[in-house]
């Protein structure tokens, strides 16, 4: 993940929620992000447009950030 960060930190936030920590259970309900190991694409608006589960293959949320980066200009 903190790959991600650093090839795409200035295009878009990437937020870590702790599931460990009780100050982020309001937001990650909110994108029912309850269990370990659980990422998510919200745009601005709030919609989840993709998730992900367990192992983070990196090069292929790489690529799926450059392709949405693309379309969304």
């Amino acid at each position: 993940m903190d790959g991600l960060a650093r090839t795409f930190g200035t295009q878009m936030d990437f937020i870590k929620l702790d599931i460990d920590k009780t100050e982020t259970l309001n937001i990650r309900q909110q994108f029912n992000l309850v269990q370990r190991s659980q990422y998510a694409l919200v745009d601005a608006q709030g919609n989840v447009l993709q998730r992900w589960f367990g192992f983070l293959d990196e090069a292929a949320v790489r690529q799926y950030l450059s392709d949405y980066l693309a379309q969304t200009g």
